[in-house]
């Protein structure tokens, strides 16, 4: 019987039989990939999304995915939970929550992320730890459990990553940050071992004034070129702040918006793929007080 690899959510490549494979489940299984190698490959959170989907130089709740090591600018607790829907269809919609815990010894922290429906999901559990170095420099560290869940018999696969991350501040409100997903190359749990690829980030934030932010990141991995996501954040008060951005491997412009209320961080972010549609996502934060 022939046998067809096919990339998934450009990390892996997963076999079926194609004497199994139907017309409809091929259709929403090729959205399935398109949909959430965005989720993957660019940043969670509504804020980070709303930039075009920038996250490695920027410190909040989302750091756990973004880039860990910005998690060590962070002052009290956060917990945070963020939806993703792809082109108006549940089917391929992203949740996932976070939260990241500041100590005197550096930073805990840790997100779940699920991604799919029924015929097709995929799940990541993720613990992190981040830490200054020096007064100017951080780095973290990070390991995931990934599993990838198919039915009517097709094949499972599961697997263990790591991650890890840097920030420096080059400069008063300057700083660069970098990102490596999977650096031991990782295989899947498959009959035949299949790697997951390797994904480099890197990124700067810089506030020329405390009202402003401007972001950008530069993404690479085994398969395609140099991607790129940036974009603003302006303040128009000190609760209410308005955001744009734009990113290439997809072409996408971003618009957002994010209002705080006492320790509740509200984000909103839409985006729009000239093939596939609307994208349109939704962050809620909170930050305990220090005792």
């Amino acid at each position: 019987m022939r046998q067809l690899f096919i990339i998934v959510s450009d990390n892996y490549f997963v076999k079926l039989n194609t004497a199994k494979t139907n017309i409809m489940f091929a259709l929403l299984f090729v959205l399935a990939i398109t949909a959430n190698a965005q989720g993957n490959a660019h940043a969670n959170g509504a804020r980070s999304t709303g930039m075009g989907n920038a996250g490695v130089a920027i410190a909040d709740a989302w750091a756990t995915v973004n880039n860990q090591a910005a998690l060590t600018l962070l002052k009290n607790t956060e917990i945070a939970a963020f939806y993703k829907n792809n082109f108006g269809m549940s089917e391929l919609s992203l949740s996932a929550l976070s939260v990241a815990v500041p100590t005197k010894i550096g930073v805990f922290g840790g997100s779940i992320a699920h991604f799919g429906f029924s015929e097709y999901s995929e799940n990541k559990i993720s613990i992190t730890y981040a830490k200054h170095l020096w007064k100017r420099f951080s780095l973290s560290a990070q390991l995931c459990y990934n599993s990838f869940n198919f039915t009517n018999a097709y094949q499972n696969a599961t697997a263990i990553t790591g991650e890890i991350g840097l920030l420096a501040e080059l400069a008063d409100n300057f700083y660069a940050g970098a990102h490596v997903f999977n650096p031991t190359q990782s295989s899947l749990s498959l009959e035949e071992k299949e790697r997951l690829s390797v994904r480099y980030k890197a990124g700067i934030a810089y506030k020329p004034i405390s009202s402003l932010l401007l972001c950008a990141d530069f993404i690479h991995d085994g398969n395609d070129d140099i991607s790129f996501c940036g974009g603003m954040e302006y303040y128009l008060l000190s609760q209410l702040c308005i955001r744009a951005g734009a990113s290439s491997n997809p072409e996408l412009f971003t618009l957002g918006a994010g209002y705080i209320y006492k320790q509740i961080g509200f984000d909103i972010a839409y985006s729009y793929h000239n093939v596939l549609g609307n994208i349109s996502c939704i962050s809620i934060s909170y930050k305990l007080n220090k005792k």
